[in-house]
């Protein structure tokens, strides 16, 4: 690919997005029937085809005392789903499993999928969103793009009818994505405090 000619790069990017959008699609649609909704209901929660996307293309230099840095800091992704596609020879994904990080190894040829905290909300936090971080690596440089599928940013979002019941409290009160991005913005990113801190009082 020819970083100096924009205008091939910009025609590949955007073929790999449209192909991105139908592959989340069917994963959420997968989602629904597993938390035995209709099988569009969480793409209609979302907006249906008008939902929202973007391209992250992330880059990491070398640093020659990883220790003392983060690629990017603790948090959890405050949309739908993520789709990442990582170097596969140098790794730098870490996800919290209880207290400790454990280092992800991607496979050849094959997506991350991190689910996000609209789709903990969606589910009553049946899924839970996955808490990351980056580090760095102090030999290489590492790339890695990051596709997010979010819902259109205007719907409120709430736990669905059908997962609520008399035992399980719906967990977190109506908030639009564009509410919710404001809210952590205002935070910052520190782990996965932003969602949890929405639970409604029992």
């Amino acid at each position: 690919m020819d970083l100096g000619n924009p205008k091939p790069n910009r025609e590949v990017f955007d073929e790999y997005g449209k192909e991105l959008v139908k592959l989340c699609g069917k994963l959420i649609k997968v989602m629904s029937i597993n938390l035995g909704l209709e099988e569009e209901y969480l793409e209609n929660a979302f907006g249906g085809e008008d939902i929202g996307a973007c391209l992250r293309v992330c880059f990491y230099p070398k640093c020659p005392q990883p220790e003392l840095t983060l690629g990017l800091s603790s948090h959890s992704d405050p949309g739908g789903i993520t789709l990442l596609l990582s170097d596969e020879h140098v790794y730098g994904l870490q996800v919290r499993k209880s207290n400790n990080w454990i280092t992800v190894k991607p496979a050849p040829h094959a997506f991350i999928v991190n689910i996000g905290d609209q789709i903990q909300v969606l589910s009553n936090a049946i899924y839970k969103s996955v808490e990351h971080r980056v580090i760095v690596n102090s030999d290489k440089e590492r790339v890695s793009l990051a596709f997010f599928y979010n819902p259109k940013s205007d719907i409120p979002i709430e736990p669905a009818k059908e997962l609520v019941k008399p035992n399980r409290p719906a967990l977190y009160t109506a908030m639009t994505f564009d509410q919710y991005r404001l809210f952590i913005r205002l935070r910052g990113p520190c782990g996965k405090s932003q969602v949890e801190s929405l639970k409604s009082p029992r």
